[in-house]
């Protein structure tokens, strides 16, 4: 774009100066033109007095030593015509020796007319100029002096071919200023965007230089640094918030657990299965809780992903919901290998799979069926939750990733979905809600599949063992 834009500014730089130069050389060549006509005209009339009294003195012979005199020393083409129509015509040849001559022709009016058309002369191409004879007012004849035009035409080219060069020094000497300006401009402007950049990536302590060139962009370096320090205080409040939060909530959390371990020696034997279940359950909101917290608090450069099982992850999050499915009478489906690598991010598939898990328990009739499957197709790893619910329309799907979105009659922040939408994208994945098979909705997260060693799977890889599993427990089959 730079070489396109460089392009551009040479061309209407040229095309300025050609608009400047080709006039001025036209009118150099008339001037000129006009200037060797007229000087061959002051000739021919300084020339006519004197030549006047030789042909009024009758002598034929001082005239031909007169014109003679003149050809040779100037060089120009002279002839005299008389009355009775005879023309005495002295010429230089090509040794440099004068010659007369006699004849009936009179050319100056044809070479004039063909001069007169062209700007440049042509080749060979004479100029001509004539003046009367006269003694006493009575006519004695008519004096004409031709001259080479080839001297003008050499004085023209060279002028113009003058007036040729000064188009690329013209241009280079107009470019180069401008070339300069703009490659400090553009110096200073990648300055700003790396700052802007670093920025983005979660640097709030980068600043722009404001010793710039040019008020405009002093200014907009100053905003853009106004802007940074804006921004960093207010990381910097919103960092001391989180961690205050987290702080108080984590305190009734491990007070929670407490009072649920020392319920654990009054409990009958019945119930300590469930009795573990709510320590898992508490467990988990305080992992989620912190993995939130640190997921707020981190900023763009601090959000690694790793590679993690991914299939582990999920039958944890299944078994976690196992209690709810039950009570509402709905029954829990997992399908997934034996082992499914996969590239993300610390707590954001749990997190996300909660959210979908309970909206399609909260949405599915009762009697219905959840199913959670994993599938690896090449360098992709897809996690999809599908519910028996009354689905959603296409023109609501896209709208219900969007932050503050409700639909329903179930009490919801309308946060849920696009919570997890930051999330799997925070982790090189997507999130896509399509429409079930008959009914109801499928919820698709796409992450990166990776091999053991850190690796992302090439297309083609399998999941090593990959085979369905059936996970045993309440609520799921």
């Amino acid at each position: 774009m730079r070489q396109i834009y460089s392009l551009v500014q040479c061309a209407l730089i040229g095309l300025v100066l050609t608009a400047l130069l080709v006039p001025l050389g036209w009118l150099y060549a008339k001037q000129t033109r006009q200037e060797a006509a007229a000087g061959l005209r002051d000739r021919t009339t300084s020339l006519a007095e004197p030549l006047s009294r030789t042909l009024a003195a009758g002598d034929p012979r001082a005239l031909d030593r007169r014109l003679l005199d003149i050809a040779g020393r100037e060089h120009p083409r002279v002839a005299v015509r008389r009355p009775d129509g005879s023309v005495r015509t002295a010429v230089v040849g090509a040794g440099g020796q004068a010659r007369l001559r006699t004849s009936s022709v009179w050319r100056c009016e044809a070479t004039r007319s063909q001069w007169g058309e062209r700007l440049l002369p042509a080749v060979d191409t004479r100029l001509c100029a004539t003046a009367v004879l006269t003694a006493g007012g009575v006519p004695l004849g008519e004096l004409m002096l031709q001259q080479s035009a080839d001297g003008l035409r050499s004085e023209i080219l060279t002028a113009w071919g003058l007036f040729g060069l000064l188009l690329p020094v013209g241009i280079t000497l107009c470019f180069l200023p401008a070339a300069l300006q703009r490659r400090r401009t553009l110096r200073d402007l990648d300055r700003i965007g790396t700052t802007l950049h670093v920025l983005a990536e979660g640097g709030f302590h980068a600043r722009s230089a404001e010793h710039l060139e040019g008020d405009t962009l002093k200014k907009l370096s100053a905003e853009v640094n106004r802007l940074a320090a804006v921004v960093q205080t207010s990381m910097e409040d919103r960092r001391s918030f989180l961690a205050d939060v987290a702080h108080q909530l984590r305190n009734p959390m491990v007070a929670l657990r407490l009072r649920l371990e020392n319920l654990a020696p009054h409990l009958p034997e019945e119930a300590a299965h469930r009795h573990e279940r709510l320590l898992a359950d508490v467990d988990r909101l305080d992992r989620t809780l912190t993995q939130m917290l640190e997921h707020a608090r981190a900023t763009p450069a601090d959000r690694s992903t790793q590679v993690v099982e991914v299939c582990g992850l999920v039958e944890e999050c299944v078994r976690g919901w196992a209690s709810v499915a039950e009570r509402r009478g709905i029954r829990l489906k997992l399908k997934m290998p034996r082992r499914a690598w996969g590239m993300t991010r610390s707590g954001a598939v749990e997190q996300a799979l909660n959210v979908l898990l309970d909206n399609a328990l909260k949405y599915s009739p009762e009697g219905g069926v959840v199913e959670i499957s994993i599938v690896s197709s090449g360098p992709r790893l897809l996690i999809q939750v599908r519910d028996e619910g009354p689905g959603l329309p296409d023109s609501e799907r896209e709208a219900a990733l969007e932050r503050g979105w409700r639909r329903g009659p179930f009490p919801s922040t309308g946060i849920g979905l696009s919570l997890a939408v930051k999330l799997i994208e925070s982790a090189g994945g997507r999130l896509e809600l399509r429409a079930g098979e008959g009914r109801g909705l499928s919820a698709q997260l796409h992450l990166v599949a990776a091999q053991p060693g850190g690796e992302e799977r090439g297309p083609g890889s399998e999941s090593p063992g990959a085979a369905p599993l059936s996970a045993s427990g309440p609520g799921v089959a």
